[in-house]
């Protein structure tokens, strides 16, 4: 009888072979065989040799390495949405008066991409409305949803005890940032309340607010509603700040 080997498969010298017999059939036909190093045979079963050859191929594969090549270009393009001056900015503001005189004004800097925006303002007790003092606007053509938030605070004011003589006014100051479409209002006695047509949010704490979607070429007035109550204790030797940012985005999901 012949015999005709076709594949071999060694794993730590000991091989396995598939046998074709090529003159005879017999019991051994279509069966696989170990033979060792003394030359004797054994049958394997099949799956037995699968298990094998699946190990070589892993043990061939483990230390390969694919590189699929990639690129990431920028190509960056103008501000959609930017800042911009309105009619009261850097306009006349409250006091000023000291031993040198000197004008306060209703100080707005815009970076000179308009992409920063800063604003002082120089209130006093009561309720003060500081109207358009900036801009933002969206020269693309399409909307943008707008988001602010409030990063860092120290704005907290408080009358302990109230000083004034309305006993409905509140002891609690009341800081907000205003966005502005077309329309705003003040309502209620003695203190103010401010209502605009998109949307305002609080200076005197932390966190993320939606503002509305600024349509293409749309624009919204800026504005700053301010009260402090009367009895405050000591406002004009501390300067308060809010540190912000305002966020757009061209889709609907909430900035992280």
């Amino acid at each position: 009888m012949n015999i005709d080997i076709r594949d071999r498969i060694c794993i730590n010298r000991l091989c396995i072979y598939k046998l074709f017999l090529i003159k005879k059939r017999d019991k051994m036909s279509g069966n696989n065989l170990i033979v060792n190093n003394n030359g004797r045979k054994r049958r394997i079963a099949t799956p037995l040799i699968a298990l094998l050859i699946a190990v070589v191929i892993s043990i061939a594969f483990a230390s390969v390495f694919v590189y699929y090549p990639m690129a990431v270009t920028l190509q960056p393009v103008e501000e959609p949405i930017y800042f911009v001056e309105s009619t009261n900015s850097n306009q006349n503001d409250l006091g000023g008066i000291g031993r040198v005189y000197t004008s306060n004004t209703i100080s707005v800097s815009i970076g000179s991409n308009g992409t920063s925006l800063n604003i002082t303002v120089h209130p006093t007790y009561q309720t003060a409305v500081y109207k358009s003092v900036a801009k933002i606007v969206n020269r693309d053509q399409k909307g943008y949803d707008v988001w602010i938030n409030i990063r860092w605070t120290n704005i907290s004011i408080t009358a302990s005890p109230l000083g004034s003589t309305f006993s409905t006014q509140d002891s609690q100051s009341n800081i907000t940032i205003c966005f502005v479409g077309s329309s705003r209002s003040t309502s209620g006695f003695p203190t103010p309340g401010y209502t605009v047509d998109v949307k305002c949010v609080s200076l005197q704490s932390t966190g993320l607010t939606k503002i509305g979607s600024l349509p293409a070429g749309g624009s919204w007035d800026i504005d700053l509603y301010v009260y402090i109550p009367e009895g405050a204790y000591d406002i004009t030797s501390t300067t308060y700040t809010a540190l912000i940012h305002l966020i757009y985005t061209p889709s609907g999901e909430t900035p992280p």
